[in-house]
């Protein structure tokens, strides 16, 4: 590897004193033949390891006057001790270096947790390579997590953004997973790495060393064969993908340095030669830690992950034998996930159960979009040996597959992705199952809605997915369920191999996972102080940008004569059922110090609203639900903008086409929805779009708290399942005893939001 700075004459000698010799890049690395040679570098690492700084010293320089010099404040303008200031890790931010130790101020953070192999003794235990200032509450709750993205083990819905108040606002955090600043994510990554190297089990200074090694699979159910007595962190691919990312930079060349010529005598070589990293660490670098042990499977793992229909999508097949199924993850699933694929018939209500289903459980850390999954007997297909079940047989005559997810062994399934090649198509529902035999099927509800299932109907034995494999999730899913996108033929030697490779998925706005009806109004004042309400129907994801608008739709475009406002989702995300309102009274109405824009002001004489959301450079406007309390209600389209004057508005299709839009014909110049608030999300759509279920007045005092509660979302049970079960995997996953009570802290959490004088206090 070449290196890729130079460090020649960096030093001034007059300003600074060598307490170890050697430690110039020029000769530190003499001793040894090969850097690629791991025992060789191992041995250099630990031999140049020439002072082991005592933790805490009255009389000694210590691990403590290690810190404050090597990671001093960005400005610090004086030597003196007492008026020098430290630079904090995860809080990216400066604080007196004096007093530390306290709860108050700044403590020691072991990048390698004490509890994860360092322990209290030894060389490890100070190595300042690894240790690192750190608020002393963010510290805290970092406490033993391992490095990575949210989504590894937990549902990405408990992710929190800044993973502490303290924190720098690019950190997160879920119960397993601290993921730090950027810009120090490559300086952990080869902390790190330098710890893997220099700790591996030997005796040192009289102590006992652990084994240290990076690993993609941590946790003990799911170490790499061999692995089960080394101490392990996590997660190796994204600290290789992190080190890539945030380069060494001169700081970090500048730290290094100064451990080994102030304060241990060694060198960390994944900072002086970078690429060292993918030598010894890099998924092509035959490093055993990427190499997982089979998940434990238990009951159905992490459930749908709020999964929606169209994330994962068929792409192939083949009903000559071998039978091969193919299918591409159009988002990241989640570690553990559990997915069903069958092929018996969806009769309109529930899944017949003469045919075979099988299981699969995502494996750790998870799936990146755009990766291609498939099934068969071959072990050399993609993934194909994580799933089990009784077996999915696919007729050559014809037949339907479908995928699935289920958030218990109780639940209804919530379907993915649909295909089927029998002649003809889908057929309509019927209440005999005998109709669908073994190779026709009804295409469920919300595979039609979202177009999410692909319909052959020229049969052939085997098909594949022919089109584009680039592009955001929105533009593949609407290739793939384009059948002109297919190719087929009767061969009973057709080659899949064009259906094996991955797809690139591009980033999307989080505004392209809402659909019509994701979040209805449900009340609204025109008379002075305006207040208008709205309902969550959809867990909507922190950060997420939607806008409402009192402007007219002209039927091609909103019109700008009236008033915007933008609303951004709080870093807890708002959870389905919540109720959210603009208004001037932001100490009462919830969420409403989170608007921001030109102001929204209601017509008395009558009007219009609107809620959408736009892809992040504003080409593309997804509308989720509209209101008008105008005379006559909507009118059509005009080229003129003019006719709508400031109370007239036209109706966007997709919100006519899904009856997400409340029409009032008779003017009244305040409402609010009056009926049940409780129920699935369709049947609170169809009673919210009704206006007959709403109750209104010209009065100007009109009370407006009745629309100001929260609505409890149902599971939609109107699915009767008589799918028999399935074959579980051999493999049990742990159950989360966790999830229940975090459900419940979400929950209250939303409660006491709504009654709190300021949303301010509760994030």
């Amino acid at each position: 590897p070449s290196r890729t700075y130079n460090v020649t004459n960096k030093h001034n000698p007059n300003n600074m004193s060598y307490y170890y010799s050697g430690c110039d890049i020029s000769e530190y690395y003499n001793p040894i033949i090969q850097l690629t040679n791991r025992t060789q570098l191992h041995n250099l690492t630990k031999s140049k390891h020439r002072n082991v700084l005592p933790y805490t010293s009255n009389t000694k320089q210590d691990v403590w006057d290690a810190l404050i010099s090597l990671d001093a404040g960005v400005n610090n303008a004086s030597t003196s001790t007492s008026t020098s200031t430290v630079h904090l890790i995860y809080a990216n931010t400066d604080i007196p270096a004096i007093p530390h130790g306290e709860p108050s101020n700044w403590n020691r953070e072991h990048v390698w947790p004490k509890t994860r192999g360092v322990e209290y003794k030894g060389p490890d235990f100070t190595d300042v390579h690894a240790l690192r200032p750190a608020d002393w509450s963010v510290n805290s709750a970092r406490g033993n997590k391992y490095f990575g993205e949210c989504g590894l083990l937990h549902s990405v819905a408990e992710c929190v953004t800044p993973a502490h108040p303290e924190a720098a606002s690019d950190t997160a955090a879920d119960p397993s997973i601290w993921m730090p600043p950027g810009n120090v994510r490559g300086d952990l990554a080869r902390s790190l790495m330098y710890m893997t190297l220099r700790y591996d089990g030997e005796m040192s200074d009289g102590n006992e060393e652990l084994d240290l090694e990076l690993s993609d699979c941590p946790t003990a159910d799911s170490a790499s064969p061999g692995w089960d007595s080394k101490q392990l962190m996590g997660y190796l691919s994204i600290l290789v993908k992190w080190h890539e990312e945030d380069p060494v930079d001169l700081a970090e060349q500048e730290r290094n340095d100064q451990v080994c010529q102030k304060w241990q005598g060694n060198r960390n070589p994944f900072v002086d030669y970078p690429d060292l990293v993918q030598t010894y660490f890099g998924p092509d670098s035959g490093y055993s830690g990427y190499d997982c042990a089979p998940t434990p499977v238990v009951g159905v793992g992490n459930s749908c992950q709020d999964l929606k229909p169209g994330d994962v999508m068929f792409t192939g097949f083949r009903s000559d034998n071998p039978d091969v199924v193919t299918m591409v993850a159009l988002v990241d699933l989640a570690p553990s996930t559990v997915l069903y694929m069958t092929d018996n018939a969806y009769t309109g209500t529930f899944l017949r159960s003469n045919e075979g289903t099988v299981k699969f459980q995502v494996p750790r850390p998870g799936i990146k979009a755009g990766t291609t999954i498939a099934y068969g007997s071959d072990i050399n297909l993609p993934f194909a040996n994580l799933w089990g079940g009784s077996g999915v047989a696919l007729s050559v005559s014809g037949d339907n597959i479908f995928l699935y997810c289920k958030n218990s062994e109780q639940d209804e399934p919530s379907f993915l992705s649909g295909l089927t090649f029998t002649a003809g198509g889908w057929i309509a529902p019927n209440v005999d199952e005998q109709v669908f035999g073994t190779s026709k099927s009804a295409l469920p509800k919300a595979l039609e809605e979202s177009n999410a299932h692909i319909e052959l109907t020229t049969h052939l034995d085997n098909y594949i997915y022919t089109s584009s494999k680039i592009g955001s999730e929105t533009e593949l899913l609407e290739f793939i369920s384009d059948p002109s996108s297919w190719s087929g033929s009767n061969a009973a030697d057709f080659n899949m191999s064009k259906a094996l490779s991955d797809f690139a998925v591009t980033k999307r706005s989080p505004c392209e996972r809402l659909k019509p009806g994701d979040i209805m109004f449900t009340g609204f004042r025109s008379d002075n102080p305006d207040v208008i309400s709205m309902v969550v129907l959809e867990n909507i994801p922190p950060s997420l940008n939607f806008y409402m608008t009192d402007n007219a739709y002209t039927g091609s475009f909103l019109r700008s004569n009236e008033g915007t406002v933008k609303f951004q989702t709080p870093s807890t995300g708002i959870e389905a059922g919540t109720t959210i309102a603009y208004g001037s009274d932001a100490s009462n109405l919830p969420f409403a110090n989170l608007w921001d824009g030109s102001s929204v002001a209601l017509s008395v004489s009558g009007d219009n609203i609107f809620l959408y959301c736009e892809v992040d450079d504003g080409t593309q406007r997804f509308f989720l639900s509209g209101l008008t309390y105008t005379t006559g209600g909507w009118i059509d389209s005009n080229s003129d903008e003019k006719v709508f004057g400031t109370t007239k508005s036209a109706l966007p299709n997709e919100l006519k086409d899904a009856s997400t839009h409340i029409e009032f014909k008779s003017h009244v110049d305040n409402s609010i929805f009056a009926d049940e608030r409780s129920g699935s999300k369709d049947e609170l759509l169809v009673l919210i779009s009704d206006s007959t279920n709403w109750s209104g007045s010209n009065s100007p005092d009109f009370d407006m708290a009745g629309a100001l509660s929260d609505f409890t979302l149902i599971p939609d049970r109107s699915f009767t399942s008589e799918e028999s079960d399935v074959d579980s995997s051999p493999y049990p996953l742990p159950v989360d005893d966790s999830a229940a009570s975090i459900k419940e802290v979400q929950t209250m959490q939303f409660l006491v939001m709504e009654i709190t004088l300021g949303i301010a206090m509760l994030l």
